[in-house]
């Protein structure tokens, strides 16, 4: 990643300060003229028209993605000096982005069965809906999931990182990969442990755990199988109900950032 100044503005967004990321990106705090905050990703600098197509088509397949838990691409755009920028709300608080991983921590290394049951069944919910659209986060990690004041938790820029290596549609196996990283995260907020082997049963380690959690993590462990699709599961999960599923997709306008092209983003002097 090229080394730069920090931008001051950027169309009608002024850029407060630096956050961190979970993506192999620059992430600035925004205000938008309107007095909105925002989360403003920089990627690349795009040096051909090749990677620069490859930027565009990639935000065309994610943007539309539409769920209570994958966060939202308001806008997006290519400036001058060949940088991709994306424009998402702003989930956190007045120390920065909140991840999971921080959250975990900061609770002393794991989660309450009901917060982590909670949280991945909302992870699994904005899987089932990706995989229901044709997409695909790949697995998941602590640092690609936000959490926002409310503490529900959004899916960082949900298959972004897949389309913007060319990869499009998953796979089967690679489906299954991801709902492994899925359940490899749920027994790590339940316990506080890696799911690695050898493996203690999380009825042992957290007290008055549901039993049938052990059974979740076990098949959903399973090195040569594992859950299909996010749907099922959010199915197998020990709290599920009859009715419980997946969000519909709602229509959503997208945007892209007007004139950005013939102006670009400021740079500090």
């Amino acid at each position: 990643m090229d080394t730069q100044p920090d931008p001051t503005d950027l169309g009608p967004y002024q850029i407060v300060r630096r956050l961190r990321t979970g993506f192999d990106a620059e992430c600035w705090l925004a205000l938008h003229e309107r007095h909105t905050s925002h989360a403003l990703y920089r990627f690349g600098p795009f040096r051909d028209k090749a990677e620069r197509r490859r930027f565009v088509e990639a935000l065309e397949a994610v943007s539309p993605l539409h769920h209570t838990h994958i966060l939202p691409i308001d806008q997006y755009s290519l400036d001058d000096a060949g940088w991709g920028w994306v424009v998402t709300p702003f989930t956190g608080n007045q120390q920065g982005l909140v991840r999971l991983s921080g959250l975990v921590q900061a609770k002393g290394g794991r989660l309450g069965p009901t917060e982590g049951e909670r949280c991945v069944t909302q992870l699994l919910e904005a899987y089932a809906y990706g995989h229901a659209n044709g997409a695909d986060h790949g697995p998941i990690a602590p640092d690609q999931v936000l959490v926002d004041t409310r503490g529900s938790v959004w899916i960082e820029l949900f298959g972004l990182r897949r389309r913007l290596e060319g990869l499009a549609r998953a796979d089967r196996e690679l489906v299954r990969d991801s709902m492994r990283s899925v359940v490899e995260l749920g027994y790590w907020l339940l316990t506080g442990l890696p799911a690695e082997e050898p493996r203690i049963r999380a009825s042992r380690l957290v007290r008055r755990l549901d039993k049938r959690w052990d059974e979740w993590f076990e098949t959903g462990l399973e090195p040569t199988g594992g859950f299909a699709s996010g749907d099922e599961a959010l199915a197998a999960l020990p709290g599920a109900r009859k009715g419980q599923g997946v969000e519909p997709a709602r229509p959503r306008v997208r945007s892209v950032i007007g004139r950005l092209r013939a102006g670009g983003a400021s740079q500090q002097r």
